[in-house]
């Protein structure tokens, strides 16, 4: 029942942590629009806006080496500029490597050539720039050249006039330096790789500024950071859902967390289903198809939302498209599965059948089971397109794969349970074997308990006549007689014919008789049809016995004895009435009774029974079922 419970508790609790009204990508950009109202927080989302792309993935390059190798054209107002950028620069970036050239920048690197007066450009590679005071300046496009997997090449030339004045001279320069050092190669235009991105947004000021703003201060800073990726992670799981901030520092790990969790829940589900399910048997055997299988249909749209919980952002699990439609869909698969394997296996699988051919055929049929109700289901709802439409195999290539699995493991669980089974019963049948041997032995012991304490009783009866009447005597030996000779032609066996049985009882009461004289009558009635009726040796004459020695010997006179072997409802019935005193509380006095007692345990287990009454007469009743 345990397992039970887990299985709908899963079932009912999991629906209630993944249930939304957003999608996750529109719970994020609520959560950017909130974070863009505060100053601080708004800088932070300006580097996941530009040191990001559209992957999500951090921008490289800005670590390498920077080096700025002037023309010979440059002028000595030139060489000033240049190198109090770089002195800035490292004031704002104390870890950037940027410099002139020398022999301590190898490769890799970034190589930017800057040109002030003729100049040769990159041919099919560059873009020219018209400025309002009349300066030109030629990139070589994209922004920069990639001669190899590690380094870059920028080219900016400028052409002056002669009358520019030192600042724009200077703000040219500097803005085209920033532009070039902080470019990387873009992943957001599909259809040329090369094309220039800049880590800040020039966009956003224009000449006049002479440096950046705040905002790209901030994220140079960071991101040249040592320990910028544990400060934006950090910053994400503070200010975003936990699931968008795994996943934008990580797609491939939130996936394999989401395989990982689904395929944990589905283990520990297959496994609680495998032991609830096992060997349990129901009153109707549809009932044994259709219950795993509604619990199976339920787990299995349960995983998918699971797995979409984690993985699809911009889809929500709601109450109505999702969980009541999930709930009537898993509904309609289970029955249309159930009653599916069931009819096969039902139609086509015989017991007479070998196991090995039995579980290729379980497993076949379990297949079609899991596939057909699948396919109605998609020919419902896609209607005329075909089987093959790109939309109709992303909805069914999953089933497939999961149903191929499915099948495999209950054709394991079947074989494995078969094996157990085998295994079970042969020691079943070693314990039977073992049991039989030892009630054999204890029969034994008991009939070898009862014969030295039957042949006390008889001799002392014996020795307390030889004085006074010799016939007697004589007929008392030769009952005694019989009845060892009763036994030892019984030597071995441990059962015996009522019949015979009686005839024992018989001699036993004529020796007793004799010794008792007219204080002992017995009367026998026995049902003629039950004289062939197998007993346990010995079963009647420790009744008997016990009426003889707590009974008639109480008895001054007319002492009576009556044995009743009579058929019932349920088989038949012994009875050994006395008329001596009553049977005190709680009996089970003398040593011949409780062999009677071990006597019906060892051959009729729990279908037998003793009971002793007082009322209406005095009655020993022993029953025992067909």
């Amino acid at each position: 029942m345990k397992k039970l419970i887990v299985l709908i508790l899963i079932l009912i609790i999991t629906p209630f942590l993944i249930i939304s009204e957003k999608t996750l990508n529109e719970q994020a950009e609520d959560k950017r629009e909130l974070n863009s109202k505060n100053p601080e927080t708004l800088k932070w989302e300006y580097v996941k806006d530009r040191a990001f792309d559209e992957n999500d993935v951090l921008n490289k390059g800005y670590d390498k080496p920077v080096i700025i190798n002037l023309s010979k054209d440059a002028t000595y107002k030139d060489s000033v500029i240049v190198k109090d950028f770089i002195k800035n620069l490292k004031l704002l970036i104390p870890s950037i490597k940027i410099g002139f050239i020398t022999n301590e920048y190898k490769l890799p690197y970034h190589y930017v050539n800057l040109g002030f007066k003729e100049h040769v450009v990159y041919p099919g590679y560059y873009e020219e720039r018209n400025l309002e005071d009349g300066t030109t300046i030629f990139r070589s496009r994209p922004g920069y050249i990639t001669t190899s997997d590690m380094s870059r090449h920028s080219g900016i030339f400028f052409v002056f006039k002669d009358d520019i004045s030192d600042k724009f001279r200077k703000l040219h320069i500097e803005f085209e330096l920033w532009t070039a050092i902080f470019a990387t190669k873009s992943t957001k235009n599909p259809y040329n790789k090369r094309f220039n991105v800049e880590i800040f947004n020039t966009g956003s000021y224009g000449f006049d500024y002479g440096f950046l703003g705040d905002k790209d201060k901030f994220l140079l800073q960071k991101v040249y950071a040592d320990d910028f990726s544990t400060q934006f992670e950090d910053y994400l799981y503070a200010h975003y859902p936990w699931r968008y901030a795994y996943s934008f520092l990580s797609k491939g790990k939130m996936k394999m967390f989401a395989i990982s969790m689904v395929t944990a829940i589905g283990i520990l589900v297959f496994v609680l289903l495998f032991s609830f399910f096992r060997n349990r048997k129901f009153k109707y055997a549809y009932l044994s198809y259709l219950f795993p299988m509604v619990f199976i249909a339920f787990h299995i749209i349960n995983l998918s939302w699971i797995y979409k919980y984690l993985t699809d952002y911009n889809v929500f699990i709601g109450w109505r498209e999702n969980i009541v439609f999930g709930i009537v869909f898993c509904g309609f698969i289970a029955i249309i599965s159930a009653t599916v394997l069931y009819l096969l296996e039902k139609t086509f699988i015989y017991k007479t059948i070998d196991f090995s051919f039995q579980l290729v055929l379980k497993l076949i049929f379990t297949f079609i089971a899991l596939h057909l109700p699948i396919l109605i289901a998609i020919y419902l709802m896609k209607g005329n397109k075909s089987f093959f439409d790109l939309d109709v195999v992303e909805f069914y290539f999953p089933w497939f794969i999961f149903s191929i699995f499915l099948s495999l493991g209950r054709g394991l669980l079947i074989y494995l349970n078969h094996i157990s089974q085998s295994l079970v019963n042969e020691k079943d049948v070693e314990l039977s074997q073992l049991k039989e041997v030892n009630a054999q032995a204890e029969v034994k012991l008991l009939q070898s308990q009862i014969n030295p304490h039957f042949l006390y009783n008889a001799l002392n009866s014996i020795a307390s006549l030889a004085h006074k009447n010799a016939g007697k005597t004589e007929k008392m030996a030769l009952s005694l007689s019989d009845l060892f000779k009763y036994t030892i032609n019984r030597k071995g066996k441990k059962d015996s014919t009522i019949g015979d049985e009686v005839e024992m009882v018989t001699n036993y009461l004529e020796v007793e008789q004799i010794r008792f004289d007219d204080r002992l009558n017995f009367a026998i009635e026995v049902d003629k049809a039950l004289e062939n009726t197998k007993i346990p040796m010995f079963l009647i004459q420790p009744l008997i016995e016990n009426a003889v020695k707590h009974g008639i010997s109480k008895v001054e006179n007319n002492g009576q004895i009556t044995l009743s072997i009579q058929k019932n409802t349920v088989g038949f019935s012994i009875v050994v009435e006395d008329n001596g005193p009553d049977f005190p509380e709680g009996l089970v006095s003398g040593h011949g009774l409780q062999t009677v007692f071990d006597l019906l345990r060892l051959t009729y287990d729990d279908k037998a029974s003793i009971s002793w009454k007082n009322t209406p007469a005095k009655h020993i009743k022993i029953t025992i079922e067909n």
